[in-house]
């Protein structure tokens, strides 16, 4: 995979999430209903896990299709590494030799002159594989901080200061219907009313396009070597800065 495949993947990916949840805003707002409103929910939820997941995924693929050896990468591709080298120990159990235990003994004394590619397989058309990428069904803002450290990425400040939202708004409402209850949690911040899911929406979506981006400037200036990690503390603030000043346009424009 090459850096303009990666970047026409994550894009697609997102266009066809980003209008449907479009296009059931639309329908709401013309004839908002409580079962509407839920539905919104359930499908940001989705689409929230659905493309973190995907995107996760994308990424890992492409860094391991460019075959860079373990220990040009920074550190946390030694856990993903790690993982590839557990599932092949648990393959191999039933018939676990000595040979074949000095075999992987020795593979990982030597994990940094792998390429990634040797001990991971990802299929990005196999929604159930959980072996690299895991949201545990559940993608709270704790599962997401740990993808973001797994892949390299940082857990911005900002998206701490957006927690309890998530875990409310989202997370509770989604589980709440999911279970079959009747009642949702409402209060002073958020009501089953159309303007408290687009505000909803707009923060799930600055997330996501946040994500998004680091994911590709990450890929394009290969921020994931070691080589370039001070190179990427410039973008990094950057991104912070600009997440901050996205999510006070929400709230300025659902306070006035």
């Amino acid at each position: 995979m090459n850096y303009k495949q990666l970047e026409d993947l994550v894009f697609e990916d997102w266009t066809w999430r980003k209008i449907e949840i479009s296009d059931l805003i639309l329908i709401a707002e013309k004839e908002e209903n409580e079962v509407l409103l839920k539905s919104i929910i359930l499908l940001l939820y989705a689409h929230w896990e659905g493309y973190i997941k995907k995107t996760s995924k994308t990424y890992v693929k492409y860094i391991a299709d460019n075959k860079f050896n373990i220990a040009e990468l920074t550190e946390n591709f030694k856990a993903i590494s790690l993982k590839g080298l557990a599932k092949e120990v648990l393959a191999s159990s039933s018939t676990l030799t000595l040979s074949n235990e000095l075999k992987l003994t020795l593979k990982y004394s030597q994990i940094g002159n792998y390429t990634l590619d040797k001990l991971i397989k990802i299929d990005l058309d196999n929604e159930k594989d959980k072996s690299i990428i895991d949201t545990q069904d559940n993608l709270n803002p704790a599962v997401f901080r740990n993808i973001l450290e797994l892949i390299g990425l940082r857990y911005k400040k900002e998206y701490e200061t957006r927690e309890r939202f998530i875990e409310k708004q989202l997370l509770a409402n989604r589980n709440s219907i999911g279970h079959g209850n009747k009642k949702m949690l409402v209060d002073e911040d958020f009501n089953i009313e159309i303007l408290s899911i687009k505000k909803l929406r707009d923060i799930i979506i600055s997330f996501i396009e946040n994500f998004r981006d680091e994911i590709l400037e990450y890929s394009k200036s290969s921020y994931f070597l070691h080589s370039n990690v001070d190179k990427c503390k410039n973008f990094c603030e950057e991104m912070e800065t600009k997440l901050a000043s996205t999510f006070k346009e929400i709230e300025t424009r659902y306070t006035t």
